[in-house]
Parts: C-alpha cells; structure tokens; sequence
C-alpha cells in the first residue's frame, strides 16, 4: 500500500537528486582535469628531456674536469710538502 507523499519529503528527494547530480559533474569534470594534467606533465616531460640531458653531461664533464685539476693541485703539493718535511 502506497502511503502519502509529503511536501517536505518532495522538496528533500528534489534537494538531494540535484545534489547527487551536481556531485556526480564535479566528479567527471575533476577526472577530466587529472587526465588532462597527467598528459600535460607527460609533453613537458618530453620538452625538458633534451635540455636535462645536456645539463646531465655538462655536470659530468664539469664534475670530471674538477677532478682533473684536483689531482693537478694535490701533485704539485705533494713534492713541496715532501721538501719541507726534510
């Protein structure tokens, strides 16, 4: 048996049918704008790749090149230091 609808209650079920279909938009545009995000991250990646390898073997020429002169001051200390000690 059917029992009377009230006023309230339709007002209510009309609140929440609009609120469960607004929810469900922000949802979809949300998951749009992750994707939309992620591809965006992924081009830039692309972009930067070539620049950050550069840099990468610019460091490790820097890094080698430090090391060089490194062992060029510590072999022309080295004789002095052995001069002195004498």
């Amino acid at each position: 048996m059917l029992t009377a609808v009230s006023a309230p209650q339709i007002v209510w079920l009309a609140v929440g049918a609009t609120s469960a279909v607004a929810l469900a938009a922000v949802c979809v545009g949300l998951f749009r704008q992750v994707v939309r995000l992620g591809r965006s991250v992924a081009e830039f990646g692309k972009e930067v790749r070539p620049t950050l390898e550069q840099l990468q073997r610019e460091a490790q020429r820097a890094q080698e090149h430090s090391q060089r002169l490194a062992e060029k001051g510590q072999a022309l200390r080295d004789p002095s230091e052995r001069g002195a000690g004498r």
